[in-house]
């Protein structure tokens, strides 16, 4: 669907506006997003009902293979994910204690805009579909991608030096100490939560009701080549 000028002038007003727009509560709203998902989601809007993501078909949970990360690492990006669930629900509490992680989507692919994604670029493993969603901002957690690099890395990623030796080893803290270190990433990760429509922006949400749907495509796919 074409946006028209009233998308121009929302992204003018938001381009000018304060970085921090969504914790200063101006973000519009409705607003759009674009989320890349397997052919069964749609079935099941497509019957009338709700989407909510189970656990075990989340990444990183299920992440296998010659390409799987270490259990490790797994475990702390699952933290990372954790962590962004928590924020969400300080917005929208989720509406079933069971559901652990959120749907994902765009909201703005930086310098090309808030516009419908390009498939050739944002090129996808595994044959799914792309819904254009339509949805109440309260519902929505917007976070800056590259910024969502320091949780997922699980270091500190705030301005200046970290208030901690980072090359210290975890296991020679105290537990005062390795609580106090917990909670200056933690502080600092919040700066994810600052975006800019000028930057690549991702949302989460709960859930995708069947009205959120404004319009789909299917895509085929592009696997990575087999290496003999």
């Amino acid at each position: 669907r074409p946006h028209g000028s009233d998308s121009k002038c929302q992204w003018s007003s938001l381009c000018s506006a304060s970085m921090e727009i969504q914790l200063h509560g101006t973000l519009p709203s409705p607003i759009t997003l674009w989320s890349m998902q397997h052919r069964s989601v749609w079935q099941i809007l497509k019957s009338g009902k709700v989407y909510r993501p189970r656990e075990e078909h989340c990444w990183p949970a299920v992440e296998e293979g010659p390409t799987a990360a270490p259990q490790d690492l797994r475990a702390q990006f699952a933290r990372a994910y954790d962590w962004m669930a928590e924020r969400l629900d300080h917005r929208d509490p989720r509406p079933d204690p069971s559901l652990r992680w959120p749907v994902w989507a765009y909201w703005s692919l930086g310098p090309s805009g808030m516009g419908k994604p390009d498939l050739r670029s944002l090129r996808q493993l595994e044959p799914g579909v792309m819904l254009e969603l339509r949805v109440d901002a309260a519902r929505v957690l917007l976070s800056d991608m590259d910024d969502w690099h320091g949780p997922l890395n699980d270091s500190f990623w705030g301005p200046g030096e970290p208030p901690f030796d980072e090359d210290r080893p975890t296991s020679s803290l105290s537990h005062r100490e390795r609580t106090y270190v917990e909670r200056a990433k933690r502080r600092s990760w919040r700066r994810c939560l600052a975006v800019n429509p000028r930057r690549f922006t991702q949302a989460v949400l709960w859930e995708i009701r069947p009205d959120d749907v404004v319009s789909h495509r299917f895509f085929k796919g592009h696997p990575l080549p087999t290496l003999s």
